[in-house]
């Protein structure tokens, strides 16, 4: 293990920013690099690469500057001037002279390269020589300093004047962060722990490295299954960050102290209200010294450059240093409108402080906070609430933020009832997608959203239009979480039984009767909701039930409509945003559009907040599955391991029969029996939770692998489960079913694929239906057009295996030219699938299209002789075998000596 803070942190995202240095280095009419970067980026440890991968092309000298030689003279450059007496040092031309002595000395006629560290804390005198070395073209710079620490004029100079190239050293993203991680950790981790920890350290490595390490001593991250996960619940803070943020602190004066606390304990604040509390001088000090910043998305607001000084700096405050600053805050602010996030934490700061916060403001804001995945905070503001009026209002939201931070059976204890207590239309819907998230997280009989949704109309009834807490005209809310109760009317009812509607066609999506939500959701989406959340719900809905009925390509317009409303809309709605996405992805995924499904989890952005139990689990399982069924079973499976890790964890989409099959059949195809046999015990206990559709994938992904695994020593009933798909309209998972059959050999599966792919929607459907159409014709070429076209789409896996099949429908026919032809497609295809291949090489058959004499040389060529040593086996010229390679080659469609691969021997003994 490394360190915390100890420097030792492995140098991971830079290399395309070392290769872009190097190569200016390497420049003829540029003289180095100047390259800026935040503490703890790995400013150091690229210098110090640099100074190891360059010693032949350069003679490098590292220097590096330390506070305590700042005031002395030249004291960085020390080491260059042991000779010097004092008599040299107090001419400025004799020290440049030794200095240049020094380093030509040692040179040995190599270019020189002087490499800076913490080039911010150099002297003057330093900085002024080495801007002299430079301009006269003695030495070659690499200046490494913090970014906006001030640096010496004469350097920053030499940028301006094009001398020195400028680069900037980025926080890590979240694929370099799971890097670091997995190097440190020696072992993989979970997606969404990885992303979660990068963002707790703004994807600053050596944070990243010290919240690693304190989160090993503490025991939250875990290795229960191989993969490391992260518990849920608050970080810890090491220590040794702590005391650099105390020492940060100490740095500064009174004035410069109180707007950092100020700024900590409010998260955001309006610029105009931190310099009321402090002063223009010490906002425009924290700004320089780069511990501040403006807000992304609002320039008049301050907040910390890392959320994690902030975090950090709010331990070390005092209550009564807290308290003192919140009242001069509030009797100086200038009362700008705060941005959602701020107005969360402002209330929250004013609970620590003991000041009064309206029971109807916590409500308000335990909602938004829901909305934009922070339950902790929506939790607390919510248990805030004292009036009896809002009592009911308060334990919905309690319920769902419990919910949320996955303690699934304190919130069903507390949201027992609720549905029918609810008062208000707003409330009662809340109250009922709760219980359906938590029925289908509990892996119970989805059968049931149907009693929930009954009880749900039962409760909308019984509330009359006579209330006294009738809102007057306009003071309808959204029935979003925690939205609070202010009367009834017919809005409010209206909107309250869209929201069951909408929720009634998602458990009939769970159920598998998809054509009654289309029949119910299209109309409403044709009439329109003043509800944003009911049309992003409803897009999202019926994207699915098309998405399953085969008519994927409407299902994605609406899909993408959901997507657009969800992130465009002036509410956020970060907590829909989740489940819309999954199902455009999934929709993507068993359309056959693995490019759009690929990019889409790559470019995964759910705007502010970032839902990691999502990222670890659910979206993990499509990202595996895109690759699976492209025949990428290795990646895939190293996928799924820690997504199943995750899911066994937090599995609010009830995926887990699904990933289970997937993992199996992927364990299958790599010849892990062992693997295949735990996914397939596991599945037995779980295969009926969740969605119907995905649990009959799962338990076919399943079959297929016992099939692959035991092939010829079982029956399988992969064709029962394509009739049960087919039996309940579920065309586009009969298609993924008989596709599997197909691919296994089943004699009756091409015909039963080529007539439900000929009945579906999008170019997969096409492709498919191409493909079965040609197997059951024994339609040669038609195989081959099919398999060229499944390579377009990425399906390696469907375009070898047309091939092959094609390869034997020309053998019936005895055209073996054309089988030749196909060996190299096969051959090539093969190298596209990483894994396990499911056919088996097929041979050419008839009379030899090669002699005796070229057959015998074409094997000992793939053996791996030489055209010489094969000559002298058979005791003729080196020229005689060159002459017949060249016709080997032509005869069987090949251009060089590298294609007579190892799979070509049964076809060239089989002649």
């Amino acid at each position: 293990m490394f360190s915390a803070l100890s420097g030792d942190v492995p140098l991971v995202g830079r290399s395309t920013l070392l290769s872009d240095i190097e190569g200016t280095l390497g420049q003829d009419d540029v003289y180095g690099a100047f390259i800026y970067g935040d503490t703890g980026t790995g400013k150091s440890v690229m210098a110090r690469h640099l100074l190891k991968r360059l010693q032949g092309e350069f003679a490098p000298f590292l220097v590096t500057p330390a506070s305590a030689l700042g005031a002395i003279p030249y004291g960085a450059l020390g080491p260059f001037l042991t000779d010097a007496t004092a008599e040299d040092m107090a001419s400025p031309l004799s020290v440049l002279r030794m200095v240049m002595s020094f380093l030509r000395g040692r040179a040995n006629g190599r270019p020189i390269l002087v490499i800076v560290d913490d080039a911010h804390l150099l002297d003057d005198d330093s900085s002024h020589l080495l801007a002299q070395l430079v301009t006269s073209r003695t030495v070659r710079l690499a200046v490494f300093s913090r970014s906006v620490t001030p640096v010496s004029d004469e350097l920053v100079s030499l940028c301006r004047d094009g001398l020195l190239e400028r680069y900037d050293v980025a926080p890590l993203g979240y694929v370099e962060a799971r890097e670091l991680c997995t190097q440190v950790l020696g072992a993989g981790i979970v997606r969404g722990a990885s992303d979660r920890l990068c963002d707790e350290a703004s994807g600053n490595p050596l944070f990243l490295k010290a919240i690693l390490d304190e989160a090993l001593m503490n025991g939250s991250l875990t290795k229960p299954e191989g993969v490391w996960t992260l518990a849920d619940g608050e970080l810890n803070v090491p220590a040794a960050l702590i005391d650099l943020v105390r020492a940060i602190t100490l740095e500064m004066d009174d004035v410069e102290r109180k707007a950092f606390d100020v700024l900590a304990l409010g998260e955001v604040v309006a610029f105009a209200d931190l310099v009321s509390v402090s002063s223009e001088e010490a906002v425009f000090a924290l700004l320089s010294e780069g511990l501040i910043q403006s807000a992304p998305d609002n320039p008049a607001f301050a907040m910390h450059m890392h959320d994690l000084y902030g975090r950090i700096a709010r331990k070390l405050i005092p209550v009564g240093r807290s308290n003192a600053l919140h009242r001069e805050l509030r009797s100086k602010s200038h009362l700008l409108p705060l941005p959602p996030r701020a107005q969360i934490r402002h209330a929250l700061w004013s609970l620590d402080c003991g000041e009064p916060v309206a029971d109807e403001q916590l409500l308000e804001l335990a909602g938004l906070a829901l909305t934009l995945l922070d339950p902790r905070s929506a939790l607390r503001l919510a248990s805030a609430v004292r009036a009896e009026r809002l009592g009911v209002a308060a334990q919905v939201n309690r319920a769902i933020a419990l919910f949320e931070l996955s303690r699934l059976e304190e919130s069903r204890n507390l949201s027992k009832g609720l549905l029918e207590e609810g008062g208000t239309p707003g409330l009662i819907a809340a109250a009922g997608v709760l219980e359906v998230r938590q029925l289908l997280a509990a892996g119970e009989d989805v059968a049931r959203t149907e009693d929930i949704v009954a009880r749900w109309s039962d409760a909308l009834n019984a509330l009359g239009p006579d209330s006294p807490d009738s809102p007057l005209p306009g003071e309808a809310e959204d029935s979003g979480p925690g939205k609070i109760p202010g009367g009834i009317f017919a809005e409010d009812l209206l909107t309250s039984e869209q929201h069951r509607v909408v929720t009634q066609g998602f458990g009939w999506n769970l159920i598998g009767r998809y054509g009654e939500t289309v029949e119910t959701l299209r109309p409403l989406i044709t009439g329109g909701s003043s509800s944003q959340r009911v049309m992003v719900l409803a897009h999202a809905f019926l994207a699915e039930a098309l998405g399953a009925l085969g008519r994927g390509s409407e299902g994605r317009q609406h899909s993408a409509t959901a997507l657009t409303l969800a992130e465009s809309n002036a509410q956020p709605m970060l907590d829909l945003h989740r489940l819309v996405f999954f199902r455009h992805v999934s929709l993507l995924v068993h359309s056959g559009d693995f490019l759009a499904a690929q990019q889409a989890v790559d470019e995964y952005a759910p705007g502010e907040g970032r839902d990691y139990s999502f990222i670890s689990g659910s979206l993990a399982v499509l990202d595996a599955a895109t690759d699976i069924r492209r025949g990428q079973f290795s990646s895939g499976l190293g996928k799924l391991r820690p997504a199943l890790a995750s899911l066994r964890v937090s599995d609010q989409d009830a995926l887990l029969p699904y990933a289970l099959g997937v993992t199996a059949w992927a364990a299958a195809a790599l010849g892990q029996p062992e693997l295949v046999a735990l996914c397939s015990a596991e599945l037995a206990h779980v295969q009926h939770r969740g969605s119907r559709q995905y649990s009959l994938l799962g338990r076919a992904f399943d079959d297929a692998a016992q099939t692959l695994l035991l092939r010829g020593a079982r029956q399988s009933a992969l064709l029962e489960y394509a009739a049960e798909a087919h039996g309940s309209g579920w065309f586009s998972c009969e298609k993924d079913i008989l596709e599997l059959a197909t691919a296994l050999g089943n004699e009756q599966s091409p015909e039963l694929l080529a007539r439900v792919s000929g009945t579906l929607e999008g170019a997969e459907a096409d492709v498919l239906h191409a493909y079965a159409s040609a197997l059951v014709s024994h339609d040669a070429a038609g195989l081959a057009e099919a398999g060229d076209r499944a390579e377009l789409f990425q399906k390696y896996l469907l375009a070898t295996d047309a091939c092959r099949r094609a390869m034997e429908a020309y053998a019936e026919v005895g055209d073996a030219r054309s089988q030749r032809a196909l060996a190299a497609v096969v051959r090539r295809r093969r190298g596209m699938i990483d894994g396990g291949l499911l056919v088996e090489p097929v041979e050419l058959e008839g009379s030899s299209p090669l002699t005796s004499r070229e057959r015998e040389i074409a094997l000992l060529a793939l053996r791996g002789l030489s055209n010489k040593e094969i000559a002298r086996s058979l005791t003729v010229s080196t020229r005689t075998v060159e002459g017949h390679l060249y016709r080997i080659y032509v005869k069987l469609g090949i251009g060089r000596r590298e294609e007579l691969a190892a799979e070509l021997e049964p076809l060239l003994r089989g002649t």
